[in-house]
């Protein structure tokens, strides 16, 4: 039987309605698929980026520990005590070695607080004589060398290059005065260590009496004197000397002669003090 044109119509519009009609159903269980997927790509999502995230965290994390353990190690290595006649009087630091010759340094008001013989402790108990060298002619800074001679091997300290600035943070250590000790019961270095870290709170133009302008914000104890100041890459800027609100000796004068301004001296009492390291090399003749 023959189609009319009409009959064309109907079945063109039947099988192009049929398509939208396909469309309809097909889109909702699309979606369906997707609802359902989302918590298992999301879980796989998780569990495949979770350790990358933990482990990145903890890889920041032993960096930090790791630098924080290494300073303590060099503060640890480069740090002696100072003694006389077997009883602890202050701190100093490793700074040189010529052959079997180590160079040490400490604060000259340490060694003007004793007598000789002095000693020198080093971190693994071992105590050696030490010879006091006078200071270079015309210079008056609170430091003063000492010299002892031995075939062990101790590291010394890496003078810093870069100049310190404010804000920059700093590593202390010395020995906290305790009133028992002596060579016959001695104390081992490593336990009695103190170190403390802060920040550069000053940096003086014209130096303290002494040769004192760095300034920082952590407290430092009697007995700590002469002890090294370290920065973040474990490099010596200095040697401390005065901690913050003396009871006596408060600075009052400057390098230059002039005297010290009430907010200037407000700012020197509140924090606690370091000899720079370009002081320290010129009296070791370095």
């Amino acid at each position: 039987m023959s189609k009319t044109p009409h009959d064309s119509t109907q079945q063109t519009q039947g099988v192009g309605a049929a398509a939208p009609q396909e469309n309809r159903v097909a889109s909702p269980q699309w979606q369906d698929w997707l609802v359902s997927m989302a918590p298992m790509l999301y879980v796989t999502t998780l569990t495949l980026a979770l350790p990358k995230i933990l482990t990145q965290s903890f890889v920041v994390s032993e960096l930090a520990i790791t630098h924080e353990q290494r300073l303590q190690h060099q503060l640890r290595s480069i740090s002696i005590e100072v003694l006389a006649h077997g009883k602890t009087i202050g701190s100093g630091v490793l700074l040189h070695r010529q052959q079997q010759v180590y160079t040490a340094v400490t604060n000259a008001h340490v060694i003007q607080a004793a007598s000789a013989p002095f000693q020198l402790r080093t971190h693994d108990g071992q105590i050696y004589a030490a010879a006091l060298i006078a200071p270079p002619t015309g210079q008056n800074r609170d430091l003063s060398i000492l010299r002892f001679k031995t075939k062990r091997t101790y590291a010394v300290a890496k003078f810093a290059i870069a100049s310190p600035q404010i804000g920059d943070r700093v590593w202390s250590a010395g020995f906290p005065l305790i009133s028992d000790t002596d060579v016959s019961e001695p104390v081992k270095a490593a336990r009695r260590l103190n170190t403390v870290s802060g920040q550069i709170t000053q940096i003086l133009p014209i130096a303290i009496s002494g040769g004192y302008s760095i300034g920082f914000d952590r407290a430092i104890s009697k007995g700590m004197s002469g002890g090294p100041m370290l920065d973040r890459s474990g490099e010596l800027i200095g040697i401390n000397g005065v901690h913050a609100n003396p009871l006596w000796e408060t600075p009052e004068i400057l390098e230059n002669g002039s005297t010290v301004s009430d907010a200037l001296q407000e700012k020197i009492n509140n924090s606690s003090w370091g000899i720079p390291i370009e002081y320290v090399k010129s009296y070791a003749r370095l």
